[in-house]
């Protein structure tokens, strides 16, 4: 079992240089076994315009999108190539960068998926009011996005990356009905996934949520899903075919003492090839608790 586990770092990650040294000094002081970028979860819409708050204390270091750059339907038509000069982008390359040249694990970026973007650019409501009237209009968008993203997947992959964590926050049912995804989602993420398995090692698929639905393409190569351990979805991700990463919630990482207490917890979670979080964690999870989990897994091998 391999095992990493990888925080956010407000007011580090607006700064490629910042951001890298502190994902690099995570790695040195714990020694996983590969590397995730984490930048602010909206940072490819800022690259479009999104307008967000300065880190406010939020517990895992989240940014909230206080400004949406489309605010109707013409602004789904306009939406523009990506130049590679936009400055956040130009960050985040390079902090990626800067993390290959620095660690000797592969080192993941993190990109969500074009729709996810294309909702933190223009809200939920207006999202599923245009997809309503206008569906031309989302695929306009979409179609924009996605070649942007396939630009970022490629750019990534010449600095050095070797794996994605490819995210998805919209494949819940409370968001977003599983025919809507299928409709938009699906067909984007089929043309994101595939380019990245041509470029990268690995990828790692991230279902944000605790009540996903399952709506991807079949035999993409490379692929594992990753999302938060739930018995009631549990037969719909085997289904799937793909390998899953059911990662542990913060509070039951920290429930244990001991390397036996680790090794406890395991046997009631499905085997995993990955130990890690349901998604990030905390800011403020402790250093002694990240070592004990290192160290446990780390006896397994022995």
């Amino acid at each position: 079992m391999t095992i990493s586990f990888w925080k956010h770092h407000p007011i580090s990650d607006q700064h490629g240089q910042t951001l890298a040294h502190e994902a690099i000094d995570f790695q040195n002081k714990f020694h996983f076994d590969f590397l995730k970028l984490t930048p602010a979860g909206d940072w490819l819409a800022v690259c479009y315009g999104a307008e967000d708050e300065v880190w406010e204390n939020d517990a895992v270091g989240r940014r909230k999108i206080t400004g949406f750059p489309l605010k109707e339907i013409k602004d789904f038509y306009q939406l523009q190539a990506f130049t590679f000069q936009e400055k956040l982008l130009v960050e985040i390359i390079q902090a990626l960068e800067i993390c290959c040249r620095a660690v000797s694990v592969p080192v993941y970026a993190t990109i969500f998926c074009p729709l996810s973007q294309l909702i933190q650019i223009a809200g939920l409501d207006l999202f599923l009011k245009v997809a309503q009237i206008e569906p031309e209009a989302i695929l306009a968008a979409l179609a924009v996005i996605n070649q942007n993203t396939l630009s970022v997947i490629e750019t990534a992959a010449m600095k050095g990356v070797k794996g994605l964590y490819y995210v998805t926050q919209h494949m819940q049912t409370d968001l977003l009905s599983p025919d809507l995804y299928q409709q938009f989602g699906k067909p984007s993420d089929e043309h994101c996934l595939l380019k990245a398995a041509e470029v990268f090692d690995s990828i790692i698929f991230h279902l944000h949520g605790h009540d996903c639905y399952t709506c991807i393409a079949k035999d993409i190569p490379k692929l594992r899903l990753h999302c938060t351990f739930n018995s009631s979805i549990k037969n719909s991700m085997e289904e799937t075919g793909y390998p899953i990463i059911y990662g542990l919630p913060a509070s039951t990482l920290q429930q244990t003492n001991t390397e036996q207490e680790c090794h406890d917890i395991l046997k009631k979670f499905p085997h995993n090839l990955l130990l890690t979080c349901d998604c990030v964690l905390p800011i403020a999870f402790p250093d002694e608790q990240i070592s004990l989990w290192n160290k446990a897994i780390r006896s397994l091998e022995c």
